[in-house]
Order: C-alpha cells, then structure tokens, then sequence
C-alpha cells in the first residue's frame, strides 16, 4: 500500500517557484534535433477543433476544447508530475497537491479550513495582478452560470462559495467544509480545470447587467478567452483549420519550452499518425490502438505506455428486467471476452481492470473483489438461477467510438455461448446519454473516467441517485451508507475511513450496476525527440512541461 504524501494537519507546503520538467526523452536513431528544437515550435495535429474556450459556459466535449482549455488555465494548486514504474512517461501522484498560484497552503488541525496564500506579482495577459478578489470572483461566476455544472462538480464539498470561501487579506482566502472527510475532495477539484482562477478585473470590464460575468460575452470570439493564469494565450483562429497559441512569457512557473503550437485539424487518425512518422507533425492525439501499436516500433515516434484512469465500461438499467436482477448483471460480468478485447480491439494498449478505485491508493484492499473472467458457462448457470433460459437484449453504444463498437461486436459472440442474444445499436452521443438517463436504454457500452481520483469521488460519481453520470439507475442504500460512513470517518486516506471505501467498492462490484471491463492507456503519439510527456487524469497534454531535445 501506498503510503500518504498529503499534507501533516496544522503545516504549511510550499514549493520553489520554478519547477523543474523532469525529461523522459527518447531518442531517435540519427541522434539530431527533433523539427521544434530550434525553433521552439510543435504541429499538433487533433480530429476536431475547440469550439469556445470559456470552461464555465458547460461542458463542451471534444479533444481540441479540452486540451486548449487546460493550457490556458491555471488553479490554486496542482497534482505533482511524478515518475510511474515501468513506465517510459510521467504521471501524476492523486493523492498530494503543490502550489502553484498560491505559494502555499495550510490545513487547520480539525481539516475543515484550507488557507491559501497566493503568489504575489502574478500578471494577467491584460496587466491585472493576482489577488485574493480574482479568487472569490472566479467561484462566484462557476456557481452562478446558468448550465456551466461546476455547483454540481463541487458537491458536497463546496455548496455556497458566499459563506464558505473568505479574502483573509489581499493575497490570502480560506475555504471551509462541513466534513473533514470533504478535504481531500475539494483540494482535488481545485488542483483541476474546474478550478481555474480568472482576471475578473478584464471580465467585470466587459460585463453587461444581462450578462454579469462575461460569459456570453466571452463565448462569442474565441479570441476573448485569453482570461487566465495559465501557461498559453490565443494567438489565432482559423475555424475549421488551426489554432495558435503561444507561450506565456509571465507564467507562473516560467516560461515554457514549447514557445508555439499549432494546433491543424486532421480528421482521420491514421493520417494523424502517419504525420508523426514523417515528422510532419510533433504530437498527434486521439489515436486508434491500431496505430499506436504498429507506432510502437517506430524509433521516430514515442507511443507512451502508463496506467490510465480511463475506463471501458458496461453500464446496464438497473430499474428494469431483465438487469433488475442482480445475478442477470453478474451473468454478463462472465459473459464478456475481456483478454480478446485487449488483445483485438486495443491491440494491448488497454489493460484488465475490474473495478473503480485506483489500487495504488493508501489503504486500498481489493483481496475480496470478484475476479470476473470470460466463463459462458457460469453465465449459463446465473441466468437459471434468475429463471431465464438465455436473455436477449439491446446493447446501444456511441456511433463515433469505433472501439466500443468493435467491443460491442466482441460481447455480442461470446455472450451467444451463454445462451444471450445481444442486438447492438449504434447511437449518436447526445441521444444515448439522454436516452439512457430518461431510463431508454437496457444496457450501453461507453468510455469514461473520474478525472478527481479521490476514493470518495470516484465511488460516488457513478452512482448517486439522480445524477448526471448515474447511467445505471442505481440507488443502493446501503452502499449510500457505507460512503457517507466514510465521509464521516474523517480523513479521506485515513485507514478508519479506507475500510468504508473498501465496503462501498466491494458492494458496488458484487452489484455489479456496471462492469468494468479494462483501463485504456494513453491515445497519442509524439516525435521521439519531445520529453516530459505527463499521462495527466484529464487526458490532456500539459505542453508546458515538455521538453524538445535528440
């Protein structure tokens, strides 16, 4: 078990300004300079191209919003870039925070009150200095816009930002929570792009009284999002084509490596990949496993390979027959060809993993979860102890995800053997995800992730009654009630309150509302020469820590 690196109650952390990039290059055989090393410039090559940069307008979906958003952005703190084993790229450690607009942070003896000295100097694009107002100002807007879900995020750490975070002084602000098992939570949140600190100054300057926080205001010119902290501005847009974005000069933690990227939209990805290995491009995202694994040989061209908090999963109506019953559930659970989908659909970019929490958290036992392998047999047996001979039924998954469709077809000839008939049906996203949360779908094939990898978020994400990621209808009350034990327990990485997460995931895999059928490793490829690649939670490429070099 992993030991806990947060934070001793009652100290203050703090960390040097400048923060180094640990650089795990690889080098190509001819041993020169990669296409950006002299120039500071990379070509990212994404299927599709942000659509807005202002993250409290909603939820946008797509590769390009989110990576552009993340760089443009700067939080309260962060989660430590760190070196995984075994693996040739870094990661981020879940369970430990640094600074980074602030300069430190103390945690009041009972862990009910986070204090937060903020960096002194930090300069917005516009002039403005960081202080203690931006920081009470930037909640105040993700609470109060309409659609943007951040007060959903934040429950129930974080419910009334009026009350609940305070300006000590001009550099100094104080959140408080009810529970001290909310601590980790919300430290987790704020090391995200959700918590993002703005200059309020330039966005109150274009306010309106029927937009008081610049939101519509912002949305309408990409170009008007350069309102951050972070390590890259706008430079450019051409819609459909490209993005700039250029290196913040008075960034937090110096200036980047990376001086310029140019973000060109390629929609196939095996021409994406192809790019990468004529050195027409430096990074190329979203790839097929397919083309990682046929990259993976290539010296030209670095394929990283770490863990993932990206799930594969099958996620099954539990308000109504046949998956009511909970021994249907554990028939598919043996019913899934799980070694055939990580060999023919992945390509071995995915790995077996059957549960929700991360197994490197302190505290974590999974000595008696489940082990589900592919048993059509045992299926057989479970399906008759519900009183079924065979099930047939319709699996929907996401028209633009070719690996679930393809896992889809592998489900549905290992499930025949068990006597189950699956008809699949291919949907578009947003029709699915209403679909399933008005109760439309019997079962769904989807790809996700709980970005905050603490063990009380991750457990509830999934699972709380009328929630927007619940798409298995669950409500369990008694695996309710080991969370909210835990929550009380105290400290989240605790071992009192390691036993209660412990519970609540062993309940939730002997359920089994979902199936976890793998964990997907990282979708890119970068040339070989490009350094300090983090396989961050959010997925997105944080440019500022590369490093160009041979």
């Amino acid at each position: 078990m992993k030991a806990s690196h947060r934070l001793p109650v009652g100290l203050r952390w703090a960390v040097p300004l400048l923060v180094g990039a640990l650089a795990l290059t690889a080098c190509s055989d001819g041993g020169g300079e990669t296409s950006a090393s002299s120039s500071g410039e990379i070509i990212v090559v994404t299927p599709d191209q942000a659509s807005n940069v202002v993250r409290d307008y909603g939820y946008t979906a797509g590769t390009d919003n989110q990576d552009v958003t993340n760089n443009m952005h700067a939080q309260l703190i962060r989660k430590p870039y760190v070196e995984e084993e075994g693996s040739d790229a870094l990661v981020q450690d879940f369970y430990d925070f640094e600074p980074y607009l602030a300069e430190s942070y103390e945690v009041s003896p009972d862990q009910l009150v986070y204090t937060f000295s903020l960096r002194q100097g930090v300069m917005s694009d516009h002039g403005n200095e960081l202080d203690a107002d931006d920081v009470l100002w930037s909640f105040e807007r993700k609470f109060a816009t309409p659609g943007g879900g951040m007060a959903g995020y934040y429950k129930p750490m974080l419910t009334d930002p009026a009350t609940q975070i305070e300006k000590i002084d001009d550099y100094t602000v104080s959140f408080t929570v009810e529970k001290a098992g909310y601590g980790l939570t919300l430290l987790a949140n704020l090391a995200e792009n959700i918590g993002s600190i703005y200059d309020s100054n330039y966005l109150i300057e274009n306010a309106t009284p029927e937009d008081p926080y610049a939101v519509a205001w912002g949305a309408e010119d990409m170009m008007r999002g350069n309102f951050g902290y972070g390590a890259y501005m706008l430079e450019s847009v051409t819609p459909g084509q490209e993005i700039v974005m250029t290196a913040n000069p008075n960034f937090v933690l110096g200036e980047p490596e990376i001086k310029r990227i140019i973000r060109r939209v390629v929609a196939d990805p095996a021409t994406r990949a192809n790019m990468v290995t004529r050195g027409d491009a430096d990074v190329a995202l979203a790839l097929r496993s397919s083309d990682q694994a046929s990259l993976a040989s290539n010296d030209a061209v670095t394929v990283p390979t770490t863990t993932s908090n990206q799930y594969l999963l099958l996620s099954m109506n539990t308000t109504s027959a046949p998956f009511d019953d909970v021994r249907v559930r554990q028939a598919m659970a043996y019913a899934i060809p799980y070694d055939q989908i990580l060999s023919d659909v992945f390509f071995g970019r995915a790995y077996k993993y059957n549960h929700v929490l991360d197994d490197k958290a302190p505290n974590w036992d999974g000595s008696d979860l489940p082990q589900f392998d592919s048993d059509p047999e045992r299926a057989k047996s479970l399906l008759a102890e519900a009183g079924l001979d065979g099930l047939a039924f319709t699996l929907s998954v996401n028209n633009q995800l070719p690996a679930a469709q393809d896992t889809a077809i592998q489900i549905q000839s290992n499930a025949a053997e068990a006597g189950i008939d699956v008809t699949i049906a291919e949907v578009p996203a947003a029709q699915l995800n209403a679909d399933t949360l008005d109760g439309k779908v019997q079962a769904s094939l989807t790809m996700g992730a709980s970005v905050t990898m603490t063990p009380p978020y991750s457990l509830q994400l999934l699972t709380q009654p009328g929630g927007g990621s619940n798409i298995a209808l669950w409500n369990d009350p008694e695996f309710l009630s080991m969370v909210d034990r835990g929550l009380d327990a105290g400290d989240a990485l605790s071992p009192e309150a390691g036993v209660f997460w412990n519970q609540a995931e062993l309940r939730m895999t002997e359920q089994a509302p979902y199936i976890f059928i793998a964990r997907v490793r990282p979708s890119v490829a970068l040339e070989a020469g490009i350094g300090g690649f983090v396989q961050r939670t959010d997925f997105r490429i944080d440019y500022s820590n590369l490093t160009l070099g041979s």
